[in-house]
């Protein structure tokens, strides 16, 4: 699956064009859309308290269902009740977590069931179009802290993040010059 950084990486790309227009997006924007794009890895942190950070990774926070119900979240929850003061709407909030899921889709899984639920709760089957290479964080949902811990700070992993990076950057790079271009702020060729 992929990195915390590449999935950063994909929620700037879709925070980048804010309230209409191509604009710059606000710091607190940018960085609420990158943490938005790796909620569903939240899922490590009840297999972390007990001992086995895999336990519940890949799980139905790694499905559609769970994108929709965050983002209804978000609309009731912080856009209405708390007056959140980083508006980013329920919509793209959907597709923010939906990246991460595009994303861990198209990377390779080092242990079953291989794929996320997609579809769940309607389809339990797990989904997978393995072209990408993936973070390594154990292949057991048994493995302790410590193992998981040992393959997510390994020289593989430093690979992966290098390949995001060189997938994702000219994307985000595009997105940046699109907005200055669209602004008046870069001349056409």
């Amino acid at each position: 699956m992929s990195s915390p950084l590449g999935h950063a990486l994909a929620g700037a790309i879709l925070v980048w064009p804010q309230h209409g227009k191509m604009s710059f997006p606000k710091i607190p924007v940018l960085l609420t859309g990158m943490v938005i794009a790796n909620i569903p890895d939240l899922d490590f942190i009840p297999g972390f308290i007990l001992g086995q950070p895999n336990l519940f990774h890949h799980g139905i926070s790694h499905s559609l269902g769970a994108a929709l119900l965050f983002a209804l979240f978000w609309e009731l929850l912080l856009n209405r009740l708390v007056r959140w003061r980083v508006y980013i709407s329920s919509m793209r909030v959907f597709f923010l977590y939906s990246s991460h899921l595009f994303l861990d889709l198209l990377s390779r899984d080092g242990r079953p069931p291989f794929g996320i639920p997609l579809f769940w709760p309607f389809i339990d089957t797990y989904f997978i179009v393995p072209i990408l290479p993936a973070v390594r964080h154990s292949q057991y949902d048994h493995a302790s802290v410590g193992m998981v811990l040992r393959d997510i700070f390994s020289l593989h992993n430093v690979y992966v993040m290098g390949m995001e990076i060189l997938l994702l950057l000219p994307l985000l790079l595009a997105m940046f010059l699109w907005n200055r271009w669209h602004n008046g702020q870069v001349k056409a060729l």
